[in-house]
């Protein structure tokens, strides 16, 4: 995986310019390329629910949306799929004379932070779901180690409870990555994969998503990273477009421009072809598997003489 701080060094890497000033312009271009590649993506889609109000027509967006992908009211076991409005003009039609019922039809942004329900819902308590992507916030943590902060982490294997020598873990954390890194000793040897962290609980402990697998370390080294929403093994195509654009126009150089750009198209393309869409055809060709007629297996055998 690759963090704000490993955007930042890579690009000063390939740059071959490590100033402070060319590493931030190089973080506006990679936090401007993980905007772009996970726009058409599903890595940044959520749900948020929030619960009917009697006779209330309009109930707030949750923050950060980019784009409403529908709306649906939970009546007893039964949810109802909104319909959107398709413009202003129809939903002001809709609503000449209010109408009140629990059953929807029709929904409706308005005024970039609400979403409207009609009928009107008439009864409390009923669970109003919305699915939408997010604006993708901008990577802007540095790495914390066990070198940036003199402390190391300990955690026993099967467990999400990782503990640290000394006062190391901030609420910024809560939903970004940790690694514990290898070590020639055995009692510190972390298995070198990333883990999600799900909550901070105090300074010194956190939880993780899942329960680390591998052997319980003490006194490990560490490294906790801010990480973009981006598949893992795609990742690297952020860097790839920023790249692209730097030598394009920042400090033109047509070569590694173009041997940028066809990394970027040729990992956009398998991106695409692995990501493009959420579910894989269940059809088969029928050269892929062959179909057998079980009557036609002899199942009983008579030698002759």
């Amino acid at each position: 995986m690759i963090s704000y701080t490993g955007y930042r060094t890579r690009f000063g890497i390939n740059t071959k310019n490590a100033t402070t000033t060319n590493l931030d312009l190089g973080s506006q271009l990679v936090n401007d390329s993980l905007r772009y590649l996970t726009g058409k993506f599903y890595f940044n889609e959520r749900s948020y629910t929030t619960t009917t109000v009697a006779n209330q027509q309009f109930y707030y967006l949750p923050p950060q949306v980019k784009r409403l992908i529908d709306v649906t009211v939970t009546i007893g076991s039964v949810r109802w799929l909104t319909k959107p409005a398709p413009n202003r003009e129809y939903w002001d039609s809709l609503n000449t004379i209010q109408f009140y019922q629990d059953y929807p039809l029709f929904h409706f942004v308005f005024d970039g932070n609400k979403v409207g329900i009609w009928p009107t819902p008439a009864s409390d308590g009923n669970t109003i779901t919305m699915n939408y992507q997010i604006r993708t916030t901008d990577l802007s943590m540095a790495d914390v180690t066990n070198t940036t902060s003199s402390q190391t982490v300990s955690v026993t294997t099967n467990t999400k409870t990782v503990t640290s020598s000394g006062a190391v873990f901030k609420s910024w954390m809560a939903g970004n990555w940790i690694q514990i890194a290898p070590s020639s000793t055995d009692a510190s040897n972390g298995d070198n994969k990333w883990y999600q962290i799900a909550s901070i609980t105090s300074t010194t402990a956190i939880e993780l998503d899942n329960p680390y697998t591998g052997s319980t370390v003490t006194g490990a080294n560490f490294t906790i990273g801010e990480m973009p929403i981006l598949a893992e093994d795609y990742q690297d195509l952020a860097l790839y477009r920023a790249l692209w654009i730097y030598f394009t126009s920042i400090v033109p150089d047509k070569n590694r421009a173009d041997f940028y750009k066809r990394m970027y198209d040729e990992g956009y393309a398998m991106l695409n072809t692995e990501y493009g869409q959420k579910v894989t055809s269940p059809v088969l060709l029928d050269t892929d598997v062959p179909i057998y007629n079980p009557n036609l297996f002899v199942s009983s055998q008579t030698q002759t003489s």
